[in-house]
């Protein structure tokens, strides 16, 4: 492992706590951090393949390993002790074991399982490329949920490490989503719960019809499983839920930030007619506060979370850089602390906590590789 950076910086100013803090200026926990960043490459051995190609993908339950989704068939197994690529997963396109076209659910389960959800297919197979059991994820065949819904069940759909439950945020492309889907799989069952906090979302979202086709960007909403809990998000505020599958409880998520906007505000344009039309209102909807994912580490028992604003842009139009800002809550979901991070042009994205480390993806000439960040306070 290469040490290419090390970084110290002041301590991430805290904000106010839950109700229940006893102090209103509780202690920083991160006031003396640094940070060090290194990069590792994954001995792929004489394996020809394109790591740019990954576009998915998931941790085994006890870490060891990493698997990510290549192109459509393919998966491959990544051992972290060694830092050496594996296994190769080669799955079906056609047959009893067929797995579907175009996935986007992809999940590692217990005893060598995978999830994988499309919208006209949703199926748990071994890696070993046999087909456990398929769902028809539609509004007709799950009690429950109107027969003329008119929307999909399968956006942002995950499942219980033990296979009970699957959530989702049923929608129609284009338009709000109608809550959270709560699908019981033993009798396919099903209820929608209500997410308020979350409706802000569909003011900040740009949809372009072109022909039969439709180009969406913006803020959306996102189910993640992390912790042993589904959490649901969107980038156009900082609220949040957390949904515990073994209570059945829903939990509203509110944190008192200080440093940034806790969501954003005001209209944009909808009358997108154009490509040049819908670039624009990207970039006006950029300037605003946009939330990622949340992550937990397991070693310190922390959350942490990044968000942007203020994008900048070159002559070209590209973006060139933004105002990043990072975010730490405990175990509880009580605000620890919020810092703008000057060292960082971009939020980072699809990373994960490993052994208190953070991993980001990355690729190093023909192979995969990991930025390896390390915080130490």
């Amino acid at each position: 492992m290469k040490k290419l950076l090390t970084i110290s910086f002041l301590a991430l100013l805290s904000a106010c706590g839950s109700k229940e803090t006893k102090s209103s200026d509780p202690a920083n926990i991160l006031e003396n951090m640094s940070f060090s960043v290194d990069t590792v490459v994954v001995d792929v051995g004489d394996e020809l393949f394109n790591p740019g190609a990954y576009y998915t993908r998931d941790l085994s339950p006890d870490q060891s390993k990493a698997y990510f989704l290549y192109m459509e068939n393919e998966i491959h197994e990544i051992d972290f002790e060694n830092m050496k690529l594996m296994n190769r997963f080669v799955f079906q396109e056609d047959g009893p074991d067929a797995i579907p076209k175009y996935p986007n659910s992809f999940q590692l389960l217990p005893d060598n399982e995978v999830f994988l959800g499309g919208y006209a297919q949703t199926g748990i197979f071994k890696l070993s490329g046999e087909n456990v059991a398929n769902y028809k994820i539609r509004p007709e065949n799950v009690d429950g949920i109107p027969n003329d819904a008119g929307y999909t069940l399968t956006n942002s759909l995950v499942i219980s490490p033990d296979k009970t439950t699957m959530v989702s945020l049923p929608n129609i492309f284009g338009n709000s989503i109608e809550g959270l889907a709560v699908i019981k799989i033993a009798d396919m069952s099903a209820k929608i719960l209500e997410l308020p906090a979350l409706e802000i979302t569909s003011n900040f979202q740009l949809v372009f019809r072109e022909g039969n086709g439709a180009t969406g960007i913006g803020d959306f909403d996102r189910i993640q499983y992390l912790n042993n809990q589904f959490i649901i998000f969107s980038g156009a505020t900082s609220d949040a839920y957390s949904y515990d599958w073994t209570l059945d409880s829903l939990r509203l998520l509110n944190f008192p930030h200080k440093l940034v906007p806790v969501s954003k505000t005001g209209e944009l344009s909808k009358e997108v007619d154009s490509r040049e039309s819908l670039m624009a209102e990207s970039k006006n909807l950029k300037k605003q506060i946009t939330f990622g994912q949340f992550y937990w580490d397991e070693e310190k028992e922390m959350y942490f979370r990044f968000a942007d604003m203020n994008a900048r842009y070159n002559e070209e139009g590209r973006q060139i850089g933004s105002d990043v800002f990072l975010f730490s809550y405990d175990k509880n979901w009580n605000l620890t602390g919020e810092k703008q991070v000057e060292q960082l042009d971009f939020q980072l994205y699809s990373a994960f906590f490993k052994d208190g480390k953070f991993y980001l993806f990355t690729v190093k000439g023909e192979n995969p590789g990991f930025v390896v960040y390390t915080f130490d306070f």
